[in-house]
């Protein structure tokens, strides 16, 4: 079995080092010398430099050479040429693309972790990515990471229902997971191991089949999506309300002059903090429509009144232009 070029790299360099301590050893016995004369005696006869002796070499001193002359010729020719092998092959380039892959992701905060770039996965991905999100994907198979980093997407090969995987994607930073991998069975495990590491992360999971939708939520999820349920819903909500539909599409696919659903939330003494929704005039100041207010993580007042009190941690559901809303964050 022929060995990776990584392998017989660091086989090869073990025989140089190896070599070179059964040289200087070598040198010490038959030649009487100190651990500095070995050790340079050794290293210029593995070389082949041509450097003076530092040792008398007489009898069994001068054998021990020449097979010192003829392991060390073999032993260099075969890290040189093992060294060639792991650039060509783009090891090297690889060892250095992980390495910088590990920086980005120790710098990541506040992310998205998406285990599976299947359909699903790809789609949400590519969604945040024009939202401008962190994000890292998480796959084993290795084209769809290699399909993933081709959107210049940072992506990691691993099982994401093994902490290992998820550890590495820096899961305890993480805001969300998305569990979208192909079989239901994976998103519950994926689901609880991402719950497990990180309990205050917001776990959306994918099911292929209604039934599991109580599993999945037993293991953590927060969300469950089933996509044939909600392409069913929109099919018959097309039928019946087509320009219901279209309208909703444009305030949340809608182009940078259109108007836009977005969620803002009420920060500690800031510009909301403790005010009511009268006083802010949110609607006449920044044409900005509040329509529901959630509270302590509830979607609890759908038709908002004039005299509603916003708290810290309260998120309003809104309505207004991309750039409306930087006034109201602090």
């Amino acid at each position: 079995m022929r060995r990776s070029p990584t392998r017989r790299l660091v086989f090869a360099t073990g025989l140089v080092v190896a070599l070179t301590v059964f040289g200087t050893i070598g040198y010490m016995v038959l030649g009487d010398a100190s651990v500095l004369d070995a050790l340079y005696m050794t290293i210029i006869t593995i070389a082949a430099v041509g450097y003076s002796e530092s040792i008398e070499l007489v009898g069994a001193a001068r054998l021990f050479t020449l097979l010192i002359i003829v392991l060390g010729v073999g032993s260099i020719t075969f890290l040189v040429v093992s060294a060639l092998d792991f650039v060509l092959e783009g090891h090297l380039q690889d060892l250095l693309g992980r390495r910088r892959m590990d920086r980005e992701l120790a710098r990541l905060d506040n992310h998205t972790v998406i285990c599976g770039f299947g359909q699903v996965g790809r789609h949400v991905a590519l969604h945040l990515a024009d939202q401008h999100a962190p994000l890292v994907v998480v796959d084993l198979d290795r084209e769809r990471v290699d399909a993933a980093r081709a959107f210049d997407l940072l992506s990691i090969e691993g099982d994401a229902s093994q902490e290992e995987a998820m550890v590495q994607a820096n899961i305890a930073s993480a805001r969300a997971v998305v569990a979208c991998a192909h079989d239901d069975a994976d998103n519950v495990l994926i689901s609880l191991t991402a719950k497990g590491l990180n309990p205050d992360a917001f776990v959306v999971a994918r099911i292929k089949r209604d039934e599991n939708e109580a599993k999945v939520r037993r293991a953590g999820a927060d969300r469950v999506i089933a996509p044939a349920a909600i392409g069913g819903r929109r099919i018959a909500a097309l039928v019946i309300r087509p320009g219901v539909v279209d309208f909703l599409d444009v305030l949340t696919h809608g182009t940078e002059e259109d108007l836009m659903l977005e969620e803002l939330v009420v920060m500690p003494d800031g510009p909301l903090d403790g005010r009511s929704l009268r006083d802010l005039e949110l609607r006449e100041r920044h044409g900005v429509t509040v329509l529901a207010v959630q509270a302590q993580g509830k979607l609890t007042n759908t038709r908002p009144q004039p005299d509603t009190v916003l708290r810290a941690g309260d998120l309003l559901v809104v309505l207004a232009g991309r750039d409306a809303l930087s006034a109201l964050r602090p």
